[in-house]
């Protein structure tokens, strides 16, 4: 009995020796390379439980996940002489584990070697450009420009380019408050220019708004006079014709329309006797009779 147990021990203890050295498994973060003496054997990059060559195949695992290679902060000098802090980061996949592993042997190394490629190529394209231009229009055309020279280079590695972004673009910190007052002054004067051009624009408006309406008053009243005077001749035509017709009832019509004219209770008239105005005031028996 003892011996059996003894034997059980030392087949449970084989087992804990043998199976790793039999069995791998890669999950779904990474992927796996097998090296038998130290050529590659084989990659297994879908999750999963395989088998490997006991005590000879060896196993290498690389991320599959995506890397951020974070390049530190440094002074860049441009086209135009000047300085800028930049802060810049990439990121990638490996793609290719077997030309990583050859080109790179590890991911300490590769990352190393990435950050190193990112900040050359930000260098390169940064000293072509002017300093206005990198942090205000062409930022992102730039960046564009530094990811398709980084994409081949990456390759290279097995590593899959997904983007390269910028954390921060400065000016060094002794002339940052001189140019921020030259922004702020620049960005003031433009627009003051276009607070000016809008109300030249708006007086305009307003110049062909007045100008329109007074052609609408002056039309208006012409066509107003057109129709008072028509108004005023057919009142003569019909004031003729009643004229025709009575005399006298016309006589007295223009003459009661005298009186409304200058007489109210204040007024005081000195007319002669005889005045052709004065007969309806004089006997006013003219009137019931008229």
């Amino acid at each position: 009995m003892k011996r059996v147990l003894i034997l059980l021990a030392l087949l449970i203890l084989a087992s804990f020796i043998f199976i790793p050295q039999v069995f791998y498994k890669v999950d779904e973060t990474n992927q796996a390379i097998v090296l038998r003496f130290g050529a590659v054997k084989t990659t297994s990059k879908n999750p999963g439980l395989y088998i490997k060559a006991p005590f000879v195949d060896q196993v290498i695992y690389f991320d599959k996940r995506l890397l951020i290679f974070d390049a530190p902060p440094e002074s860049i000098l441009t086209d135009d002489k000047k300085r800028l802090i930049v802060d810049v980061y990439a990121r990638a996949h490996i793609t290719d584990p077997v030309t990583f592993y050859k080109t790179l042997t590890s991911e300490a190394l590769g990352k190393a070697q990435a950050i190193d490629i990112l900040s050359s190529e930000l260098r390169t394209e940064f000293a072509k450009d002017q300093q206005a231009e990198i942090v205000t229009t062409k930022r992102n055309e730039i960046m564009e420009q530094i990811k398709s020279n980084m994409d081949s280079k990456y390759a290279n590695f097995g590593l899959t380019l997904l983007d390269v972004r910028i954390k921060r673009a400065d000016f060094p910190d002794a002339i940052q408050e001189s140019v921020y007052t030259r922004m702020r002054s620049e960005r003031k004067r433009k627009a003051d220019k276009e607070r000016a051009e809008g109300a030249k624009i708006d007086l305009e408006v307003r110049a062909d708004v007045d100008k329109k309406a007074a052609i609408i008053k002056a039309e208006a009243k012409r066509d107003a006079e057109k129709i008072k005077g028509e108004g005023d001749a057919e009142a003569i035509i019909i004031l003729a014709n009643a004229m025709e017709k009575d005399p006298e009832f016309y006589n007295f019509q223009r003459t009661l329309q005298a009186y409304r004219i200058f007489i109210d209770s204040q007024t005081t008239i000195v007319l002669p006797a005889e005045s052709e105005l004065f007969q309806f005031l004089e006997d006013p028996s003219e009137i019931n009779e008229k």
